[in-house]
């Protein structure tokens, strides 16, 4: 794992040139102009694999967890593809992130979609939407997602991700009735929590997860 020694600086720069774009794209993958990235074409000459661990995630730093409903795994790779035949390219400029991965809803959550997003310094908000999972979804509540796809960044994001993973994390969000939930996991492959737990009614290797298995197709 690589660390940039102008972490601080990159950081403080992406977040307010991402602040800036939001107004007018919200959902935009396009790089701020004017980001410091140290090997801005790092993303394109270095394959680099993120495996990220799905977790319930809290509904602040200090209070409670959310309920708990889903959890998983998911690779991301930069310069390689976790799908075999994946037929995307992106644009000049532009880099394809591969996402392969798996989440076990034991509790029965309708997930929506999710997406790659910048996160605070604690790692518990999720400031900046960077890249959207777009497909198609699944519209009922699935005993397993299998998630395969492609998202796309901006060169310098992608360089620095691979320069700076604990800023950056994956969430999804669900719904379980009226109540909303939420699973996520950072780029460094840390968790907010562990997949056991007391009272978790299912485990991954319980044939509960074989009865709906839904194939999870993401697209730019």
């Amino acid at each position: 794992m690589t660390t940039s020694t102008s972490r601080t600086g990159v950081h403080s720069a992406l977040v307010l040139a991402l602040a800036a774009a939001a107004g007018c794209a919200p959902d935009s993958v396009t790089a701020p102009h004017g980001v410091a990235v140290s090997a801005p074409k790092l993303a394109i000459a270095t394959s680099s694999v993120f495996t990220l661990q799905l977790r319930s995630l809290p509904a602040s730093p200090i209070a409670p967890t959310d309920p708990y409903y889903g959890y998983g795994n998911l690779q991301l790779r930069i310069g390689d593809s976790c799908s075999p035949g994946d037929p995307y390219s992106p644009p000049s400029g532009f880099t394809a992130l591969s996402v392969c991965g798996k989440i076990f809803n034991g509790g029965g959550a309708l997930y929506k979609g999710g997406g790659i997003y910048l996160i605070d310094a604690l790692g518990d908000s999720f400031n900046f939407l960077i890249a959207s999972f777009n497909g198609a979804l699944p519209p009922n509540p699935c005993h397993r997602y299998d998630v395969a796809g492609s998202a796309v960044v901006s060169d310098a994001v992608a360089a620095d991700m691979i320069a700076n993973p604990k800023n950056y994390a994956v969430r999804f969000d669900g719904q379980v009735g009226v109540s909303t939930t939420r699973i996520g996991g950072r780029f460094d492959g840390t968790a907010w929590g562990s997949v056991n737990r007391p009272g978790d009614p299912y485990q991954p290797s319980d044939p509960y997860f074989a009865e709906k298995v839904c194939a999870v197709a993401i697209a730019p």
